[in-house]
């Protein structure tokens, strides 16, 4: 049984009730606390012990004592009464002083930078964002575009659009700003009720504006939608409104994000049911008649770029009339959010094969790119369910015009642009008979064997140079389309035991030993079991002796020279790299000396380091003091690996950041989001003064790294970042 407090000896007054007084003067100062009087008393004597007599006589001096504490404070002297000849004025230490303005505010401090965590001994670091106990989403996470030199991150996911603040500011206790850092970051809903799934820039202009293109559509989980698939739609939105409505979207932390699953996506019109093509007759370029064509009007962004752009015009935007009688300037405001999101023309018009289409992704090849390699135009590919469509924007043109649509016998997975050569053998009818016809993908001449004395004509070689193809996945292959001739092909990769996993190609002597032959029948085992799993896009990277593609299938990765080849099974890879499993996405970098590859998958990152030496260099075995010596440099050579728990499954979102530097204020080399490179970089005021100017943004180019998301948790997304220099850093004491 508890025991009950109660006081017993209380005094009788007129409502019979003690008071303070009464109780502190039979039981002490804190008999109201009860039984936690005495931890009470024991707390106040701690904390009054652990207080400096020269703090507790500050403290006296600006407060106010009680009578106990006065009691023990010294008596000031008691000053003599001030007479007419004892008082005189001090003016020795006067001097003349004016009204000066206060100090101005001093600059908030540099946040700190990102803790990030180095993959040793490579040279990669991986940053994460923002707290670790709070998500970034609770949907997967589709896509990503920095902005504003990387300062803010439009994240496109499941749920509709936000930003991710990578230098959040609140106010702090004296009344400045306090500045934050990306440890710090804070994701900001924009809109809800429209998903984004893919973003890429369309073109930029001089005044920090352009244009975006963006996959958008319903959410999945959206009780109104029965098929989402079917009502997404491609457009063209104004970058300058996106920018705006991140600001918005940062400014106001407290405000709701836009409700956009309410207005019409585009107007739809019944759909027409096609007739099934057969799977067996593969690809099939579909050229439509110059009447369709005609009907289809291109669809122009000029208007999105132009300063005055108007937003009654068709875009999807609510018309509002500019009169003061309908709406009062108040509301204008409060409806430009509304109006930045509305901001875009959709790619697909009345009567367009886009509008009733089931859209999975797109591709993009534009004039920055095309001009770096040698390609007129801008070209965009659409891939649907059956069919990919081709959109062309010829030279000096701001408009999207039909060229193509090509029939795919499987769904596709994944399409992207990529560069091969064409090389035609033609030969003559006489050169070769029936017993020794060569496949069309035989480069080689026919020689005399035998007892024939007849001579083989050389055969006429064409070379039609490079062309701009589509790289298509499907569910276990791979293929192309050349878009000049509609020609297609299946993709695969050179296949030679001769091959040694881990960066250098081997040859194989003429004589071998059972031994070699054993574990050469291993090599070819391995080799064809990593073959087996999925295709990845080809990934292109600048190397000292020229461009190259990063060819993915399943566990292997070879580097291969571009322009590609239209037999790339034909041509051996400058290096060959396995991987621990089948990753989703494998990202190249390349640094003064480096060769660095990423890979993301199911829980993990991988990265490998590739000296570029290794990639000139081929290795031959032989005997003696050769073979010693090839050996050595084989070992010198080989790649350096280093992996990361990730906590959960990992994927690719795009390039770009410099996440382990932040000081700098650098413009973030990202999709061409900043056309001038701050002269603040980490870089020293010597090199600027030996290195142009271009020297300095494609160094920055070549640095930035990559950023991905991971799935912590059922309900986890979180955005992160891979990078680093490739210098050598000194390993700081922990």
């Amino acid at each position: 049984m508890d025991r009950i407090e109660q006081d017993h000896d209380l005094p009788v007054g007129d409502d019979d009730l003690p008071t303070y007084d009464d109780l502190a003067a039979q039981q002490g100062p804190n008999s109201r606390f009860g039984r936690w009087r005495g931890w009470i008393e024991k707390r106040a004597a701690e904390r009054y012990l652990t207080i400096t007599p020269e703090e507790r006589t500050r403290r006296r001096e600006r407060g106010w004592g009680n009578e106990e504490m006065d009691e023990w404070d010294p008596v000031p002297p008691t000053p003599t009464t001030p007479t007419v000849a004892t008082l005189s004025i001090q003016t020795q230490s006067l001097r003349m002083s004016t009204l000066s303005e206060p100090p101005p505010d001093s600059p908030p401090l540099p946040p700190l930078p990102a803790v990030g965590t180095l993959l040793r001994p490579t040279h990669l670091k991986m940053n994460h964002f923002g707290s670790r106990f709070l998500p970034h989403s609770t949907v997967p996470i589709r896509c990503l575009l920095p902005i504003l030199a990387d300062r803010l991150l439009l994240v496109g996911h499941d749920e509709g659009l936000s930003v991710l603040d990578m230098y959040p500011q609140d106010w702090s206790d004296r009344g400045g700003i306090d500045l934050k850092g990306p440890e710090d970051a804070t994701m900001r809903a924009v809109w809800e009720g429209e998903s984004v799934y893919q973003m890429s820039i369309l073109e930029l202009d001089n005044k920090a504006g352009g244009v975006v293109l963006m996959l958008v559509g319903p959410e999945p989980e959206s009780p109104l939608v029965k098929d989402s698939e079917n009502q997404r739609a491609i457009r063209m939105y104004n970058l300058a409104s996106l920018v705006s409505l991140a600001k918005w979207a940062v400014a106001n932390k407290g405000s709701h994000p836009l409700n956009l699953g309410g207005y019409p996506a585009q107007q739809t019109s019944p759909k027409k049911h096609r007739p099934t093509s057969s799977i067996a007759r593969g690809f099939k370029a579909l050229i439509p008649p110059v009447n369709a064509q005609a009907e289809q009007a291109p669809q122009s962004y000029q208007t999105l770029l132009s300063p005055s752009a108007s937003f009654a015009s068709a875009r999807g935007t609510p018309v509002r009339a500019d009169s003061s009688e309908s709406s009062s300037s108040w509301e204008i405001v409060d409806d430009l959010p509304l109006r930045w999101a509305r901001d875009f023309v959709p790619l697909a018009s009345a009567g367009s094969r886009l509008l009733n289409a089931s859209i999975l992704s797109f591709a993009l090849w534009n004039r920055e790119e095309g001009e770096r390699h040698g390609s007129r135009g801008q070209y965009l590919a659409v891939a649907t369910k059956n069919n990919i469509l081709l959109y062309e924007t010829p030279q000096n043109e701001r408009a999207f015009r039909f060229v193509k649509e090509f029939y795919t016998p499987l769904q596709p997975k994944s399409i992207c642009f990529f560069q091969q050569t064409v090389v035609d053998i033609a030969r003559s009818p006489t050169d070769v008979d029936n017993r020794h016809r060569r496949a069309p993908s035989s480069t080689t001449a026919l020689r005399s064997g035998g007892a024939r004395s007849s001579s083989v004509t050389a055969p006429r070689t064409t070379n039609y140079g490079t062309q701009l193809s589509i790289f298509v996945i499907f569910e276990k292959k791979a293929g192309w389309i050349r878009l000049a001739d509609s020609a297609v092909g299946e993709i695969d990769l050179f296949d030679d035991p001769g091959l040694a996993p881990g960066g250098l190609l081997h040859t194989r002597t003429a004589s071998a030993s059972p031994s070699s032959v054993r574990r050469r029948q291993a090599s070819e085992a391995s080799a064809h079991a990593g073959h087996h799993g999925r295709w990845l896009p080809p990934m292109r990277c600048e190397l000292p002796t020229g461009s190259a593609y990063i060819l993915t299938h399943g566990v292997t990765t070879h580097i291969v020279p571009c322009p590609l080849p239209s037999y790339a099974s034909s041509v051996p890879p400058l290096a060959v790299f396995t991987w621990r499993a089948a990753p989703a996405h494998v990202a190249p970098r390349v640094g003064d000396a480096l060769l660095q590859l990423t890979a993301l998958g199911a829980g993990y990152v991988e990265v490998q380091e590739q000296p570029l030496a290794g990639l000139r260099a081929s290795v031959v075995s032989g005997k003696g003091k050769g073979k010693a010596r090839a050996e050595d440099l084989a070992s010198s050579l080989a790649p350096v690996h280093a992996e990361e728990d990730a906590g959960g499954e990992t994927g690719f979102l795009c390039t770009g950041g410099h996440w382990d530097r932040p000081y700098n204020g650098y413009p973030g080399a990202g999709p061409g989001l900043q056309r001038s490179y701050s002269a603040t970089s980490d870089m020293s005021s010597a090199s600027y003064e030996s290195m142009e100017s271009q020297e300095v943004v494609e160094k920055l180019r070549r640095e930035q790294g990559i950023y991905g998301w991971c799935r912590k948790g059922l309900a986890d997304w979180r955005v992160f970042w891979l990078g680093g220099s490739f210098e050598d850093e000194e390993e700081e004491d922990e």
